[in-house]
């Protein structure tokens, strides 16, 4: 079985998405499962980093600055803001939130090009490019010069000068990387992507630059005013600029490598080869580990889209249901490892089922019946560690996680179904005491499980049961919402 270590840090990291819209499910959802594993990782060793952000540069945020009639500056500002208010309502706990546009990013993005300016060079680039995916693409990936992420986007024939990245003389090492887990992708199926694209294809070298004739929204290429650094070669920076490149060593040697980047599958290859190449050109050590999450779809596994009605905002749901029961389901009902379906119809009956009759349900019961037949009293059991969630969480396994604990709660319920305190009650207060007791110290080891997936609603049940006696003012957990 394997086993999360208890390492001196954990540094996690999300990608950090493009400030040209509002933030959706995706977004929320990723933000969610890095939480997670930063207030588990907090449990184990207490020195944990956790950073979100935004991405402020490139020429598709430029050009939403433009129909929105507004600058890019004040454009960006603003969006950046509904990310981290996203982040407040999500009740996440971030420890930074980078953006691209602050002096001390932009510096070290600059810097990591100079630590790979052995392997830059100045040339033109001529080929399909996506201003979606802020990426050229060959024909080989390109069906009908379309997008191979945005299918119904036609590709534009472009041609640009540039500063290219060696890439190829960094192959083999990459592949064989991440064949032996030195940089893990998981789960196991975008493992077996990124390395079917390394061995089927001769990688071409990376453009990372745009003329400011082109472009003038980004970071200056150094010692060259006339270009600006390609998105990505600047927003892939951030993981590093944060934490003390180029300007603190003792605080980047604290913190890096990361332990673990979560990133979508659309940017999977960033990440999983762009990124780490970069790191080797700087003589950088590699992350630890790569965490590729799938999309959230519709119901019929529709992709969401305004303009086909059945997107739901973040702030939807959690108006409607409450902050732990979105967390819930996207933790829960997401599979880890591919796509998933959401809608407020199935965050409802989900909403229902697990939280309002399944955990609250339990809690509400068990305190009621100790405070009618124990006086509000009772005595917590050894507390034997039952919830061994890190075997999931090791491979992001949220789903398998909270599937774990909620059998014990399913447990629960049977055991009073089965127990009937009520009837016992009429003759017996002693064992009615013992088995509630017993119901209580098994709730207790749940919340304790349930701290870095449901944070507020664990700390409502060890309020309702703190210090040997029930607290009634707690309320309850989940109203049932018809």
């Amino acid at each position: 079985m394997t086993q999360i270590n208890q390492p001196n840090k954990f540094y996690v990291t999300t990608s950090i998405p493009y400030a040209n819209a509002k933030p959706h499910l995706g977004h929320a959802m990723e933000f969610i499962n890095a939480d997670v594993m930063a207030r588990y990782h907090r449990g184990l060793c207490g020195d944990v980093r956790f950073q979100i952000g935004t991405d402020e540069h490139g020429q598709k945020l430029f050009e939403a600055a433009e129909q929105a009639g507004e600058a890019a500056r004040p454009f960006v500002n603003k969006m950046s803001e509904t990310f981290s208010r996203l982040a407040q309502d999500l009740n996440i706990s971030h420890d930074y939130f980078v953006r691209t546009t602050d002096d001390a990013h932009k510096l070290g993005a600059q810097k990591l090009w100079q630590a790979c300016q052995d392997d830059i060079y100045r040339g033109e680039y001529r080929g399909l490019y996506c201003v979606a995916c802020e990426l050229f693409y060959t024909a080989k990936d390109a069906a009908n010069d379309c997008c191979p992420v945005h299918p119904n986007r036609q590709l534009q024939e472009l041609a640009i000068e540039s500063y290219f990245l060696k890439l190829g003389k960094y192959q083999d090492r990459l592949i064989n990387a991440i064949e032996n887990d030195e940089y893990r992708v998981f789960p196991g199926l975008r493992k077996n992507e990124v390395l079917s694209f390394l061995r089927s294809n001769e990688l071409q070298d990376l453009s990372i630059s745009r003329p400011k004739s082109q472009l003038e929204w980004g970071v200056e290429v150094p010692g060259d005013s006339g270009h600006v650094m390609y998105v990505w070669f600047d927003a892939l920076a951030n993981y590093i600029t944060t934490i003390g490149y180029g300007y603190n060593a003792d605080e980047l040697a604290r913190w890096w490598p990361t332990d673990l980047h979560i990133v979508g599958k659309d940017i999977s290859r960033f990440h999983a080869v762009y990124w780490p190449i970069m790191l080797m050109s700087a003589k950088l050590e590699l992350p630890k580990a790569l965490y590729v999450h799938g999309f959230i779809n519709a119901a019929g596994g529709v992709k969401m889209s305004k303009s086909l009605g059945n997107s739901v905002e973040p702030s939807e749901a959690i108006a409607k249901y409450g902050v732990d029961a979105l967390r819930y389901y996207l933790l829960r009902e997401i599979p880890s490892d591919g796509d998933g379906e959401f809608s407020l119809e199935r965050l409802g009956i989900v909403y229902n089922s697990d939280l309002a009759n399944g955990l609250g349900n339990l809690v509400q019961r068990v305190a009621s019946m100790t405070v009618k037949y124990c006086n509000g009293q009772f005595s917590v059991g050894d507390s034997v560690d039952r919830f061994k969630v890190d075997r999931f969480l090791v491979d992001c396994a949220f789903d398998h996680a909270l599937d774990y604990i909620f059998t014990f709660v399913r447990s629960s319920n049977q055991k009073i179904e089965e127990s009937k305190p009520w009837e016992l009650a009429k003759s017996n207060l002693d064992a009615v005491a013992e088995l509630l007791s017993g119901l209580i110290t098994e709730i207790l080891w749940v919340a304790k499980a349930l701290e870095p997936f449901l944070p507020e609603t664990a700390a409502k049940i060890q309020a309702t049961f703190m210090d040997g006696r029930v607290d009634t003012n707690v309320g309850i957990l989940f109203p049932r919402i018809d």
